[in-house]
């Protein structure tokens, strides 16, 4: 049978069991196996191990996914049981129906309808009825936090029942026929909550919030990092409190495992704890001089714990901001993750982790981020918190003597016997977006009527977001700092566009250019200061040489040159007048550092002027072929059949007039210009 109303995996890794085995499945049914082939997972487990054929995500939880939305001391035991196995039952027949799918398809499958059995669960319906009650789409949207997520997931539903009406005499299927009143609240539902919404280009972060809001972090955690031997004082005291409280109420011995404390155990500790702070004089002294610094809100234990999540969220955000790593590649970084390119310039700073961008089939890759040396505060305020997780919480403390399973962020309420991270064996923050609103409050984060028009400026004047409003904190989300990279380094002059697809880890070179879009127009967020120009010079050494390779090897290859600056140079190549200093590495570098030639590798080739770009090249490919300072190469071709594609398919949104007719100049440009490119070739 042709399933049109089910999307095809990429990946299957889950594959149907016999729909003989499923009619009625027994509890010892084996529903998962090892590589070797070794039962893994039976039926009757709450949680199945699907580790031997997920990338991703390792495990299904049947159990969490109904318990979140029916708390168990809610529902009779035997209720919430029939539900979980319902659920279970549901899982085996949907994957026989779709012929397999990835885990996280299957996941996400099933967390939607977890919602539906969760309200019959709740309202003592038959669980057959699932698709009957109307009042069950209004609990889906009660129960999720965005309109999004609510889109998402009545989209779920819709496939689902979309493609058990085409079964509904058909086993399993033929008892769970939805009714009209069912069908018709959730089509008028999902008009309202679309499961894809209008493309909106990721904010810029208005430069002088960023600024302001980076100093911030990198002012705290240079303070958190000053103060590590007191605190690591701290947390030594609450782990031996821990452990003697422990001992002398359970006479645990050393072989016990790491497990949650309960709630009595919880209270006995608090209680011990006030009693030791108030005889010991240094944690006291310790615990009031943070708090007076402004580290912790208050001088107790359950200040300075708050306080661990800020510290995480601001590395986390000093590493996206100096890295363009995404949210994901972030938590996938381990406890070892920072390491050095010994190069004849310095040690390079460079940040390993996974990432699933650089395959269009999404396999994770393990790949490195180039930053600089402002991350290893970060990295130093992480990784004494996750040792500080470590020990302190849970009934024992424990150390991992393998670096590369340890995350670099551990949660700090879930880390030992959470939900596992599928790199890892603990579980890592959510890195939620209350975190950002808690340190977006101070005065100098507060949306300006400044910040509003320079958004407005980059915007082509544009209708901003109607999340950004005057005088509230402005909406930040991690992704803002990767868009924000993207355009401020691409401003600057200092940084290629190819240098950028690299360090943000982009298959195309069109995506690329789309997150630096308008990059002209953005406000230079370099001063004068003296980090700046430290940094500048640091750019310009870096640059000098790179530039210096890039130019050298463009000489030695047997190829024609094109673009006005390309001819010029193939010029005085032929008739052997190019100047001395471009004879060897050495002195090109030096004559690059001294400002007598440039040579940047750009979209469409490379580009010899002395001056940064203020013609928007790169973005619009018409700003190269006409200009004087253009090279172009044989490859230039793809570059520019790629660039036009992206104009194409610019041209079908609804963009600014101006923009538009940029666009469609540059396709009349770029297909004049590319047949005089072929032939050359």
């Amino acid at each position: 049978m042709n399933k049109i109303h089910m999307r095809e995996s990429v990946v299957k890794e889950i594959q149907p069991i016999a729909k003989a085995l499923i009619s009625n499945p027994s509890k010892d049914l084996v529903v998962t196996l090892s590589k070797e082939g070794r039962p893994l997972s039976v039926f009757s487990d709450d949680t199945w191990d699907c580790s031997a054929t997920s990338n991703t995500l390792k495990t299904l939880n049947f159990r969490s996914k109904i318990q979140k939305l029916s708390p168990v001391s809610k529902v009779k035991d035997d209720d919430f049981n029939l539900a979980v196995r319902f659920l279970k039952v549901f899982s085996l027949n949907w994957i026989c129906e779709v012929n397999g799918c990835s885990m996280s398809k299957l996941n996400s499958d099933l967390d939607a309808l977890s919602f539906l059995v969760s309200y019959c669960l709740n309202s003592n319906i038959a669980l057959n009825k699932i698709f009957t009650d109307p009042k069950a789409i209004d609990f889906v949207i009660e129960n999720n936090s965005s309109e999004k997520q609510i889109g998402l997931r009545l989209g779920k539903i819709q496939r689902v029942v979309d493609t058990m009406l085409s079964l509904i005499n058909n086993g399993f299927w033929s008892e769970l026929s939805p009714s009209a009143s069912f069908m018709k609240k959730l089509i008028k539902t999902r008009k309202t909550f679309p499961e894809t919404t209008p493309s909106i280009q990721t904010l810029i972060i208005p430069s002088s919030i960023y600024q302001a809001l980076l100093k911030d972090a990198i002012e705290d955690l240079s303070l958190f990092v000053e103060y590590i031997h007191e605190i690591e004082y701290v947390f030594s005291a609450r782990s031996k409190v821990r452990d003697e409280v422990l001992n002398n109420t359970l006479n645990i011995d050393e072989t016990t495992s790491s497990r949650k404390l309960t709630q009595s155990e919880k209270l006995s500790i608090t209680y011990k704890w006030n009693q030791f702070v108030k005889s010991d004089v240094d944690t006291t002294l310790i615990l009031g001089a943070l708090a007076s610094l402004g580290l912790i809100q208050e001088a107790n234990w359950g200040g300075l714990v708050k306080s661990l999540a800020y510290i995480q969220i601001k590395s986390a955000i000093i590493i996206a901001a100096f890295t363009g790593m995404r949210k994901n590649e972030i938590l996938a970084i381990p406890f070892n993750g920072l390491s050095y390119i010994h190069t004849n310039e310095g040690n390079l700073p460079v940040i390993w982790s996974t990432t699933t961008k650089l395959e269009s089939n999404g396999v994770p890759r393990f790949t490195k981020w180039a930053t600089g040396s402002i991350v290893e505060n970060a990295f130093k305020a992480s990784k004494f918190i996750t040792k500080g997780v470590l020990c302190w919480s849970d009934s024992r403390s424990k150390t991992e003597l393998d670096e590369s399973k340890l995350p670099l962020f551990i949660s700090i309420e879930q880390g030992k016997s959470g939900k596992q991270h599928p790199y890892f064996e603990y579980t890592t923050p959510t890195f939620g977006g209350h975190l950002f609103k808690e340190i977006l409050i101070k005065q100098e984060l507060l949306v300006s009527e400044q910040d509003i028009a320079e958004l407005s400026w980059f915007l082509y004047g544009d209708q901003i977001s109607d999340k950004v409003k005057l005088g509230q904190p402005w909406p930040l989300a991690f992704h803002q700092f990767r868009r924000s990279l993207a355009v401020y380094a691409a401003s600057s002059g200092y940084v290629s566009y190819p240098t950028l697809k690299s360090q943000l880890k982009h298959i195309s070179m069109v995506m690329t250019v789309y997150y630096s879009n308008s990059n002209s127009r953005a406000i230079n967020i370099l001063g004068d200061g003296a980090e700046v120009k430290a940094m500048k010079k640091e750019w310009q050494d870096a640059q000098s040489r790179t530039e210096s390779d890039d130019l050298y090897k463009v000489l030695k290859r047997e190829v024609i040159l094109t673009g006005a600056a390309g001819k010029g140079l193939q010029s005085k190549k032929s008739d052997n007048k190019l100047p001395k200093f471009l004879g060897s590495r050495k002195e090109t570098k030096k004559a690059i550092k001294n400002g007598k030639i440039r040579y940047r590798s750009t979209l469409v080739g490379g580009c010899m002027s002395i001056t940064p770009c203020d013609k928007g090249a790169g973005i619009l490919a018409s700003a190269c072929i006409s200009c004087e300072n253009a090279v172009f190469l044989p490859e230039s071709q793809s570059s520019l059949l790629q660039t036009k594609e992206f104009y194409e398919s610019q041209i079908s949104l609804e963009i600014p007039k101006r923009v538009r007719h940029e666009y469609e100049t540059s396709i009349k440009k770029i297909d004049s210009f590319l047949s005089v490119l072929i032939s050359n070739t």
